[in-house]
């Protein structure tokens, strides 16, 4: 046995009969027409199950006209997405563009044109039912988004970020973040960290960050050096991401006696350090993000530096260097340099770096997933 669709309902409010007959005698066929002869009873009736899939309105009624309704339609939450086809007598473009703006979806002048009328209700009533399959695909995706996102983040969470020696603050845009921190010691006492930031935002930019995560806490673990991490963090990148997501990177290997640190940076904002004399230094990008090219050859070290006891290094993302004051002025590398600088002569925590941005900002957040990290060396 066939089961017949069942017909859309479509609400028709005059306070003519006649004019009621008149859509009845056009729609019937294909509709289920509930008539309304005033403005009130129309208000009672859009609520009566099943609701209406479109609503058909004269204006010119006794006690509420047409405006009136199809206002109180778009304030009431549940009927405010019904389409309303204004049906009237009143043909002036001043009046037109009025029930426009109320938010009704067309307006329609009597006396009608039947041809006209069956064509615009059908393309509002496609019109609407697209509009609910996208709403309810666009719930799907928002269910399958927050559930990567969780995903993504229980993944990071879970990574064994080593806080010895290490001051570490994030901001992200959105749950899940491009920017990555991660810290750990091999086994003979070596420590090796790292500050990442993948191109693009949210979910794509978040992707990659468990992946390179887990081989750099993995190999470290197993004692290999920087450099051979890098190597293979930046091959399993290439293959395992598309083109366009690439991780910009800083990281440093400290000895186990602590007394050089390997740096590399490709392509991330300069490395700031510090001794005792108070001179900040810097090591400047030498290399192409890693997970851009493969054939890169193997990424031995930038920079190879005596340290002392004193020594902090600053390894940060673009994020705060970029973020903007409400008249579009950057915070810029030279303040945030001085403000480097303040730090580490008054012995800060890293948080002054949040406050500062937040009154640069005047409140209104990054513009930018952001990430800063300080390691101390004695």
């Amino acid at each position: 046995m066939t089961i017949l669709p069942l017909r859309p309902t479509i609400l028709v409010v005059d306070d003519a009969p006649e004019n009621i007959d008149v859509l009845r005698g056009l729609l019937q066929e294909e509709y289920v027409l509930r008539p309304a002869i005033s403005g009130k009873l129309a208000l009672r009736l859009v609520l009566v199950d099943p609701m209406p899939e479109l609503i058909l309105l004269d204006v010119m009624m006794p006690g509420m006209d047409g405006y009136e309704v199809c206002r109180r339609l778009k304030e009431n939450p549940r009927t405010q997405s019904i389409p309303v086809i204004f049906v009237t007598a009143k043909a002036e473009t001043k009046d037109e563009i009025y029930g426009l703006s109320l938010g009704a979806v067309d307006y329609l002048t009597k006396p009608i044109a039947p041809a006209i009328v069956k064509a615009r209700v059908s393309a509002h009533l496609a019109l609407r039912q697209v509009r609910r399959e996208l709403e309810e695909k666009n719930l799907i995706l928002n269910d399958e988004k927050e559930l990567l996102e969780d995903i993504v983040t229980r993944m990071r969470f879970a990574s064994p970020f080593d806080e010895r020696k290490v001051q570490c603050i994030q901001k992200s845009l959105e749950k899940t973040a491009g920017d990555i921190a991660l810290s750990a010691y091999r086994p003979d006492g070596a420590q090796h960290v790292l500050v990442g930031d993948f191109s693009g935002h949210g979910l794509p930019a978040a992707f990659g960050a468990p992946l390179a995560s887990y081989i750099f806490y993995q190999m470290t673990s197993e004692g290999r050096d920087l450099q051979t991490i890098l190597t293979e963090v930046n091959r399993i990148l290439c293959r395992q991401l598309p083109t366009q997501l690439y991780m910009a990177a800083s990281c440093l290997e400290l000895t186990p006696k602590r007394d050089k640190m390997r740096v590399w940076n490709c392509g991330v904002p300069e490395v700031l350090y510090m001794h005792t004399s108070n001179e900040l230094l810097r090591i400047a990008s030498k290399g192409l993000p890693l997970g851009m090219s493969e054939s890169t050859e193997e990424f031995a070290a930038h920079e190879v530096i005596e340290v002392q006891a004193t020594t902090r290094v600053y390894q940060y993302s673009d994020g705060i260097s970029e973020a903007m004051s409400p008249n579009q002025e950057q915070y810029g590398q030279g303040r945030l340099e001085d403000l480097v600088k303040r730090i580490y002569r008054e012995n800060l925590p890293l948080e002054v770096v949040w406050a500062e941005l937040d009154v640069f900002c005047d409140g209104q957040g990054l513009s930018d997933d952001a990430v800063i990290l300080e390691t101390t060396i004695g």
